[in-house]
């Protein structure tokens, strides 16, 4: 099972998580960043960053950073 969210959302303080069985089954936008989460416990972290191609989610080299602020206080 997988939880796909668009990027823009992680940056507001609401985000609506879409649960698949399997990513090959997600229609993604072209051009559109996702994150993807495995489990619940690994949304709050960091996240690997797909691109949509062809209604297909591909998966790229970079990883979208969680910045916990309550750490650095």
């Amino acid at each position: 099972m997988y939880y796909v969210a668009p990027k823009l959302q992680r940056g507001n303080g609401m985000i609506i998580w879409r649960h698949v069985k399997k990513l090959t089954s997600f229609k993604a936008t072209d051009g559109l960043e996702y994150v993807v989460a495995k489990s619940k416990k690994e949304m709050d972290q960091s996240l690997p960053i797909y691109i949509g191609v062809g209604n297909k989610l591909v998966k790229t080299r970079r990883y979208e950073i969680i910045w916990l602020d309550a750490f650095f206080q």
